[in-house]
């Protein structure tokens, strides 16, 4: 499912207006009543909920769920943050209706923010834009209501200060435990660093069945000649299961090759190895150094290892025999995949160019032209995964585009290497070079830490060498890394979670995903 924008939802809500001849009031109604019925779950009556109601359509939101809070006996107030601004129509209407039913109406200097046991968050909604930031009054109420820890805080539709479109965030966020959006994600709350902000996110269709909503978001995105962001979500991973068989063999479950290590550096290649034997592949062919052959045969009799062909037509000969190929775990300043670099780009058939055979490819000049004249070859798409100091180093002209929007800066990078990006980070992306890209839904915050990359290289490795679209390998093997530090967190918490704990879980995370009993 696309997530949306703020453009995208206005043409979902007119849409639907003209589909159905009701009046956006019944939209709004409904979207209330969502929220409202998350309070009534989460609280009880007489406690105390205070409503942060802007001028448009979210304040409107807010006017209406406090209508409708109010007479399940809850102690509501609204505290209006644009009085002297023109209400949008629907929200004067909602405020009029609020106030008709002698409910209460506070200001700043009324208020006594830690008698509420409630903040919800109707100040800005899908309108914040990151060119136009919060005045400096919201700021400081912001950070004043994040203040109360103690205090639940539900946002309406998506926390004032990120922007819908992109995940950006003005220097303050409203912090939310709880967010009600409506209709479908919206791209801000999944992407980074929006995500870290929108706590448990709660989707409410509002009368937006999924065959219509799917149909019109086709719609809108042809008419509007873009891409929308899509969420990888567990019921999509599921349907890309590996299927075998009780006649396969060695074989015939793929073989894939890792390109890597160095001296004194033998652990990322360690650990893209125990991954990628996780995912079932057949044959795991390891390439290094000889300084660190030792330490590759004791941990992995499974692995073929041994050190770097001498020579290109053995090397060529090897790569013919891989369904797929990994370039990069702790390989360091390797003078060998230097010096062979582009004959692996044009040899490979999957391939993963990961860590520093990423800082090795960044300091070619015009290194792109490489991963074009590949595909132009008729190669399947090579995979990159930078992290954004990677990215960076490979796209120094594209940085300012991180902090604006890592979709945007993700797309743009694959249509210039003709690559699939692997955009890591709190929300994982992945652009194509079409210009879509895909937000990862799983994952915390136990992945920031050295050796996580390796382990994804490894599944990226192991998986795309069983299957035919590097895309979909991609994609299963960037949510498969974060459900394996999901459960992870669950046994050792988050702290307790190392990289080379991460395979131990995959018999965990197979079982997730539906794939063994």
């Amino acid at each position: 499912m696309p997530t949306i924008n703020v453009s995208a939802q206005r043409f979902l809500d007119s849409t639907f207006v003209e589909d159905t001849g009701l009046p956006s009031l019944v939209l709004m109604e409904q979207a209330a009543a969502s929220l409202t019925e998350l309070i009534v779950g989460l609280g009880l009556p007489g406690q105390k909920v205070l409503y942060l109601a802007g001028a448009g359509n979210n304040g409107g939101d807010a006017w209406a769920s406090a209508r409708q809070l109010h007479s399940f006996g809850f102690d509501v107030s609204v505290l209006e943050l644009f009085p002297d601004k023109q209400l949008t129509h629907d929200a004067a209407i909602n405020k009029e209706a609020y106030l008709n039913f002698g409910a209460e109406i506070t200001s700043m200097e009324q208020v006594e923010f830690s008698e509420f046991d409630f903040f919800v968050d109707g100040i800005m909604g899908t309108g914040f834009n990151l060119e136009r930031s919060l005045p400096k009054n919201i700021l400081n109420l912001l950070t004043k209501l994040n203040s109360y820890s103690e205090i639940c805080r539900i946002a309406i539709d998506i926390p004032t200060g990120i922007e819908s479109s992109s995940g950006a965030c003005d220097q303050v966020v409203f912090n939310a435990d709880y967010t009600v959006t409506f209709s479908t994600f919206k791209t801000g709350l999944v992407a980074e660093p929006g995500s870290a902000y929108s706590g448990k996110i709660i989707v409410a269709p509002i009368s937006m069945n999924q065959d219509w909503l799917e149909k019109k978001l086709v719609q809108y995105q042809k008419e509007n000649n873009a891409y929308l962001p899509r969420l990888i979500t567990k019921e999509a991973i599921k349907c890309l299961e590996i299927e075998s068989s009780e006649l396969d063999h060695k074989g015939s479950n793929g073989r894939t090759l890792i390109l890597g290590g160095s001296n004194g550096m033998s652990g990322a290649i360690i650990l893209a190895m125990r991954a990628a034997q996780m995912t079932g592949v057949g044959y795991t062919y390891l390439r290094t150094v000889k300084e660190i052959l030792p330490d590759l045969l004791q941990v992995s009799p499974e692995s073929l290892i041994d050190k770097f062909p001498a020579d290109q037509e053995k090397l060529i000969d090897l790569l013919g025999q891989a369904d797929s190929v990994a370039l990069g775990p702790g390989a360091g300043v390797s003078t060998w995949i230097k010096d062979h670099l582009e004959l692996i780009c044009r040899e490979a058939g999957m391939l993963t160019i990961d860590a520093d055979g990423l800082n090795i490819l960044a300091k070619i000049p015009d290194w792109h032209k490489i991963l074009n004249h590949r595909t132009k070859q008729g190669k399947k798409y090579a995979i990159l995964t930078p992290h954004p100091g990677e990215f960076k180093r490979l796209a120094p002209g594209l940085a300012n585009l991180l902090t604006k929007g890592r979709q945007a800066a993700a797309a743009q990078l694959a249509k210039l290497s003709s690559s699939i990006i692997v955009l890591k980070g709190h929300a994982t992306v992945i652009a194509l070079p079409s210009g879509q890209t895909y937000i990862n839904s799983s994952g915390n915050q136990s992945l920031a830490k050295a050796g996580s990359g390796d382990v994804l290289t490894g599944l990226i490795a192991g998986f795309s060498a069983q299957m035919s679209d590097p895309f979909e390998a991609t994609a299963l093997s960037v949510y498969f890394h974060g459900l394996l530090a999901d459960i992870a967190v669950q046994k050792l918490g988050i702290r307790g979670v190392k990289p080379s704990n991460l395979p131990d879980y995959g018999s965990d995370a197979y079982q997730v995903l539906g794939w063994i009993n």
